[in-house]
């Protein structure tokens, strides 16, 4: 079976760890940024975008756009592609909560059981 690479979608998926999605996302926005920078314009082309974003189609990056506003996802004649600067000013923000989330999740199974540890006096043999 084929390996495929996590989309934008899937990083802002609830069911993904905090952690994970804080990498994808980072990795996401410094990509976008790159281009950006490569294409001299803070529309860059929006088959790029797509592919940098794992996604298939504009209306996909639409419908994230959609759910996140702030996102900066723009219609530029026929396609959908992102404001570059806005994607880095959300796209950071969000690393933050997620890298928040991971923390605090870390700090939830450090603590275990409101800091107490159970042994078993059970002899297996």
């Amino acid at each position: 079976m084929a390996r495929t690479k996590p989309s934008l979608a899937e990083a802002l998926s609830p069911w993904s760890a905090p952690h994970d999605a804080a990498d994808l996302l980072e990795g996401f926005r410094l990509s976008i940024n790159a281009l950006a920078k490569a294409q001299h314009t803070g529309l860059p082309d929006s088959m790029r975008v797509l592919q940098i974003m794992h996604l298939g189609k504009g209306t996909d990056l639409a419908a994230l756009g959609a759910e996140h506003p702030a996102m900066g996802v723009r219609r530029v004649g026929k396609d959908w592609t992102l404001d570059a600067r806005q994607f880095d000013l959300w796209a950071h923000g969000q690393v933050s909560v997620f890298r928040r989330k991971a923390d605090e999740a870390a700090q939830g199974r450090r603590s275990g059981a409101g800091g107490r540890c159970m042994q078993s006096k059970m002899n297996l043999f």
